[in-house]
């Protein structure tokens, strides 16, 4: 891994979200980083308390900033997108098709604190995964419908990626990542969870599915930090070939 480095970061906050600075302090932060690509991919509505409001307005108004950032020519060229949430037994997202169509990237993940779709979602799949991660209590079919769920969205969307696969929600990876494998979908090494989320990695690795590398960025500091997701994949002996954003050193990406 010592002659490849990552080129972008793809999974970053600001302050439309839960993030502390803006996109053009992201994009600083990124161009001080050496990054070549940067997106901006703030939590979707469904995220209670954090997800960006009023997501039509909202949109144009972060690809307008966008445009101007890349209007310049300066690194990294900026993509738009949106960690986007799983609201459904069926792999419903929080943003609608025609919204999630114009995204550069996009994101899915799985989170318990979100807004289900029906009262039905909600009480036998995101109430439950509230639940299990402050105890030791694990369910079978609990996992089997986590797991169904972000399958279903796998098939029902374009996804980028699945971000954090297996943080607080118990899944299985090897099921997961089996179909990302047939979708061309990736897995995430999240750069804020190494420690947590190594085995579901190692897990996910004999299926052949891509990875990404991303800081997960909740201020521009933490924007292109992504050491940690390298020591991981060399310590478990991913190649560089499967990491969609690692480039040979002295290559553009």
């Amino acid at each position: 891994m010592q002659d490849w480095s990552l080129f972008a970061d793809w999974h970053t906050h600001t302050r439309f979200s839960d993030g502390k600075g803006t996109i053009r302090d992201n994009a600083l932060a990124g161009q001080a980083r050496g990054l070549r690509q940067l997106a901006i991919t703030d939590h979707a509505p469904g995220s209670i308390g954090v997800g960006i409001k009023r997501p039509l307005e909202t949109f144009k108004q972060m690809r307008a900033e966008i445009d101007a950032w890349n209007s310049t020519q300066q690194m990294p060229q900026l993509l738009l997108g949106a960690e986007t949430n799983v609201i459904s037994r069926q792999g419903d997202l929080d943003l609608p098709s025609e919204l999630i169509e114009q995204l550069d990237v996009v994101i899915v993940s799985l989170h318990p604190l979100v807004r289900p779709l029906t009262w039905r979602d909600g009480v036998t799949l995101h109430l439950p995964n509230a639940i299990q991660r402050f105890t030791p209590w694990r369910s079978r079919r609990l996992r089997e419908a986590n797991t169904k769920a972000l399958i279903e969205a796998v098939y029902r969307y374009p996804v980028s990626f699945v971000a954090h696969p297996g943080l607080w929600i118990d899944i299985d990876t090897e099921e997961l990542a089996q179909a990302c494998a047939r979708r061309n979908t990736a897995l995430e090494i999240n750069c804020q969870h190494t420690d947590i989320l190594a085995d579901y990695v190692k897990a996910a690795m004999p299926s052949g599915v891509d990875f990404v590398i991303n800081s997960d960025a909740h201020c521009p500091a933490q924007v292109g930090q992504l050491e940690a997701g390298l020591r991981l994949a060399q310590k478990l002996g991913l190649p560089p070939e499967r990491i969609r954003n690692a480039v040979q050193r002295g290559e553009t990406g």
